[in-house]
């Protein structure tokens, strides 16, 4: 994996995870409005069917969170190699970048010149490239 690479990944685990989260919520909403028991001349078989409904929908929110948390802690992971850069002004770039939408966004964010900026982009994206080749290069 390379620092592009690593960045793109970064960048769309929030999206992923914001889709899941949606898709949680989604599930949910069917589960609190869908059912209502009346008196005791609801048959058995309807009762069993919405409570495997009701299972069915808990098993899929109970999935969903678990994607997530994976999810989350996938981007910690990755991100403990944009940590690992030395120079801290180089970090502040690319957790901009990460944390951006488009590279204008992030040199908007960050208040500095059109130049200045892809020159610190291309030293950042050099420095994370180096942690990125030590850590494959270090034994396991």
């Amino acid at each position: 994996m390379d620092a592009k690479q690593l960045i793109k990944e970064l960048q769309t685990i929030p999206k992923f995870i914001r889709d899941l989260e949606e898709e949680r919520q989604a599930t949910l909403s069917l589960l609190g409005g869908s059912h209502g028991y009346s008196d005791t001349r609801v048959l058995t078989s309807k009762t069993n069917v919405q409570e495997a409904k009701t299972v069915a929908y808990i098993d899929s929110s109970n999935y969903l969170v678990k994607q997530v948390e994976l999810l989350h802690e996938k981007r910690q992971r990755l991100l403990e190699y944009v940590y690992a850069v030395k120079d801290m002004k180089l970090v502040l770039v690319l957790i901009t970048i990460i944390n951006s939408q488009t590279l204008t966004e992030a040199q908007d964010k960050l208040d500095i010149g059109q130049s200045k900026f892809f020159r610190e982009k291309r030293q950042a994206m050099n420095a994370l490239d180096e942690v990125l080749n030590q850590t494959e290069k270090a034994p396991a």
